[in-house]
């Protein structure tokens, strides 16, 4: 049974007044316009990368029913100790898969954050805020952690965190007594990511909010804090699997490899300073920065009301965040309730108390509204070149799915080359050890920094000779560099390319698989040659609509042809200009016109070929979307010279 409370609240909880309750009220369809823009945004197609190497680690668990304790799915690091701190989740991903097969991945995903922004919602209700204020703090919230809506261990430490904070603050003001699930929180959490850490800090936190504010010792919270800490070693690694969350602070050092070259590692003042930032493509950046100004003012002019763990707490997870932004998300259950509170103050309210009707609640319906419908015809991640899209299952065109069905059909078992990027679903598909993947507690520092140093000029031709690959797989598009060394080798051939992937044999293996003819990228994509006035007319009579394409975005679906742009990137690469040209066509025939990009390539693609009319009517075209393009300028000031 659950204990009593050890001592009494000061700070009893308001009562609503009636009329404020009502679920029927107006502002209850903004909030429900939320939770449907909430899901729309967590049903999403899978491109994390990682998810196959959590699908391997799954099934080997299940099938050795143990833990691993050495690297199984390298070659490189086979020797190395491998502590898999995501037992837990690699196990139910692999259950589901197994059972539901790849679209329930997606679906168990979008549970996970439907309940995580429940909880919050519970959070943000208990404050005395305007209902505006709390609707829109739940929209920024979505906003601010929907970049992190993928398939990864990490979104079941927001589900557990901010449950631990729910049962924390509903017992500080006695609405309820749930502090007998935390230890069965942190063993779940121990057994499933690397951050039951926050755990700890969050009942630190609240402990010594009371011991300072209620000047009484609270035996029971102390009773359950130590019996957290304790459930903590029932994990497969005992003690070391205490100390794993110390190798994961060591990557956000400004020293680490990892820090100065994987951009969730980076700070948001990092990219701030260094990226060249747009505001529709990194809204969560903008929108952190100003959650993170705003909530610091509030909790400044309301100071003298906030408690010790508001105060504790805001500042732990403000460092986190401002340390890498995939935390970013573990701060919005911190700042979004601290917001609130501070828009509660009385003096503070009354003077938003213009917002506080039915105009303001409709208005935000809308404008709601027409974000989900953004975010259903894939227009949200298209404007921004993002390459999510809406749906479940695999996305295809962003993982090597085919590229691990050409190795297996081919019986293509050779050692193998591969980059970060593509590891992971090799680990998972294809039939041999990998050379690297996205598990970065694996490595040794000296081979990462190996690896990095083959993605400087020349730099891949050391790695080739020490390893002695037979064949090399990678993400052309992500790996260009291992490319364009790739093709210069004589030694080494291209035999598979799709929208992903690329696929080089070593001289005398796979002599079953013949080099790649260029021509047989466009019989795949069902692409027949066509005259160069033919091209004309076609683009000609598919002029920039800008507006329209903007328009067309908020009830047709939106198609950003990255599969076709990539492989007419690759293909001028490689001088192929011709094949070039046909696969812009078609990524623009599927795009509608709308991005200036497709026009640009298309122009140098033109160029190449020598048919400086169609070139320029391209380049024409690019600056009607884009009139700052400089390369477009520049390049039709040559010709008009």
């Amino acid at each position: 049974m659950p204990e009593p409370n050890s001592f009494p609240s000061k700070n009893p909880p308001k009562p609503l007044p009636s009329g404020k309750k009502s679920i029927h009220s107006i502002w209850f369809y903004p909030l429900l316009a939320c939770f449907i823009l909430l899901l729309l945004l967590a049903a999403r197609k899978i491109d994390s990368y990682d998810v196959g190497f959590h699908l391997k680690g799954g099934q080997w668990i299940c099938e050795h029913f143990s833990w691993p304790q050495k690297d199984t799915y390298t070659y490189t690091q086979s020797d190395r100790d491998y502590l898999d701190s995501n037992g837990l989740y690699q196990v139910l991903l692999y259950s589901f898969y197994a059972v539901f097969g790849y679209s329930s991945l997606t679906l168990l995903n979008i549970a996970v954050i439907f309940v995580f922004f429940i909880l919050l919602w519970f959070l943000l209700r208990q404050t005395s805020a305007p209902q505006w204020g709390k609707c829109l703090v739940l929209l920024a919230s979505i906003f601010l952690m929907e970049r992190r809506f993928i398939v990864r261990p990490e979104i079941f430490s927001w589900l557990y965190f901010i449950t631990t904070l729910n049962i924390l603050e509903s017992r500080r003001k006695q609405t309820q007594n749930l502090l007998f699930l935390l230890p069965l929180i942190q063993w779940l959490w121990v057994n499933t990511e690397g951050l039951f850490m926050l755990g700890w800090v969050a009942m630190a936190a609240y402990w010594l909010s009371g011991r300072i504010h209620e000047k009484r010792f609270d035996p029971i919270l102390t009773r359950y804090f130590f019996s957290s800490l304790a459930v903590d070693i029932l994990n497969p690694y005992g003690f070391k699997g205490l100390m794993f969350p110390f190798t994961l602070w060591t990557r956000l050092q400004a020293s680490s490899l990892y820090k100065q070259n994987i951009v969730e590692f980076y700070s948001p003042w990092h990219m701030l300073t260094t990226q060249n930032l747009h505001f529709d493509s990194h809204l969560y950046i903008f929108l952190f920065f100003a959650f993170s100004i705003l909530s610091s003012l509030l909790m400044i002019l309301t100071f003298r009301q906030r408690k010790f763990h508001e105060l504790f707490l805001f500042g732990v997870f403000l460092l986190l965040a401002c340390a890498a932004v995939r935390n970013i998300p573990l701060f919005v259950p911190i700042a979004a309730p601290l917001l609130l509170a501070g828009l509660a103050d009385e003096k503070i309210k009354s003077r938003f108390a213009w917002l506080e009707n039915r105009k303001m609640a409709l208005g935000l319906t809308l404008l709601i509204g027409l974000l989900g419908m953004r975010v259903a015809t894939n227009a949200y991640y298209a404007s921004d070149r993002r390459m999510d899209r809406i749906g479940l299952g695999l996305d295809t065109e962003e993982l090597p799915v085919g590229a691990a069905s050409f190795l297996s059909q081919n019986q293509l078992n050779g050692r193998l080359l591969n980059d970060l990027d593509s590891g992971g679903w090799l680990d998972w598909q294809a039939p041999q050890p990998t050379f690297i993947d996205g598990r970065l507690e694996v490595p040794e520092d000296a081979f990462y920094q190996q690896y990095r140093e083959s993605f400087q000029p020349g730099g891949l031709f050391p790695l080739l000779i020490r390893y002695q690959p037979q064949l090399v797989v990678i993400n052309y598009n992500a790996s260009r560099i291992w490319m364009e060394q790739l093709m210069h080798f004589s030694d080494w051939r291209l035999i598979y390319l799709d929208s992903y992937s690329a696929i080089y044999a070593h001289e005398g293996y796979a002599l079953q698989c013949a080099p790649l003819n260029f021509e047989s990228i466009l019989e795949n994509q069902d692409i027949t040659p066509e005259l160069d006035n033919a091209i004309y007319q076609q683009i000609d009579q598919m002029p920039p609509q800008p507006f329209q394409t903007w328009i067309q975005g908020f009830y047709h679906l939106q198609n950003y042809p990255m599969g076709l742009l990539n492989l007419g990137l690759f293909s001028m690469k490689y001088d192929q200009y011709m094949e070039a040209r046909l696969l812009f066509l078609k990524g623009l025939k599927e795009a509608g016109g709308g991005y200036e990009e497709i026009y640009f390539n298309l122009a140098v693609a033109n160029f190449h070929l020598g048919n400086l009319d169609l070139g320029r009517l391209c380049l024409q075209d690019t600056l009607q979307l884009d009139p700052s393009n400089s390369s477009a300028i520049q390049m039709l000031n040559n010709l008009n010279r």
